[in-house]
């Protein structure tokens, strides 16, 4: 081994040195650097697993938030003759007494990402069977919200009679598509 005796200790530790550096920058590079991504990775499967278990739970709450939502709003994109045929409907099934005086031509609000129906519509009869009738509205009719309501006595010119009219105001959202 006479090719390292012609080194002294000093240049024989300086390439030990290097040697080893380069060792493991290798070893870095080839093994390590794997096993830290491997790891990053396995962290992150953690947090997709964790939010996808609980993901049910969270669907769940969601459509229950749309429920509540719809509750309050009226079912979301239910097309203007949709609402009017169901109105109709209902107020066969449920109203007794009453008479539908007018339906007003339908008023469309329009934003950007939603469009807001509004429903006029005008009834005749005596104050507690529209009473009852705007009570089975507001907690059974689905398709829109009753928002507004006005009771009004008007005489009828020509026969000298008055009766109640009440106008009812309904709503209903449509998201606009995109």
């Amino acid at each position: 081994m006479t090719f390292f005796d012609k080194y002294s200790y000093k240049q024989k530790n300086l390439a030990l040195l290097v040697l080893g550096v380069l060792l493991c920058a290798v070893a870095y590079k080839r093994s390590f650097r794997t096993t830290f991504e491997t790891q990053d990775y396995i962290v992150e499967l953690e947090q997709k697993k964790g939010a996808a278990v609980s993901s049910r739970e969270t669907i769940r709450r969601l459509q229950l938030e749309i429920a509540n939502i719809n509750k309050l709003l009226g079912k979301e994109n239910v097309s203007i003759e949709r609402v009017q045929q169901g109105f109709l409907n209902f107020f066969a099934q449920h109203s007794s007494g009453l008479s539908v005086q007018q339906i007003e031509e339908v008023y469309t609000f329009d934003h950007p990402d939603f469009s807001i129906n509004t429903f006029r519509i005008d009834l005749k009869g005596d104050y507690l069977s529209q009473v009852r009738f705007l009570n089975k509205l507001e907690t059974r009719f689905d398709e829109a919200r009753m928002i507004h309501t006005r009771f009004e006595l008007k005489k009828d010119l020509a026969t000298g009679k008055t009766d109640l009219i009440s106008t009812l105001l309904l709503q209903n959202y449509v998201r606009s598509k995109k």
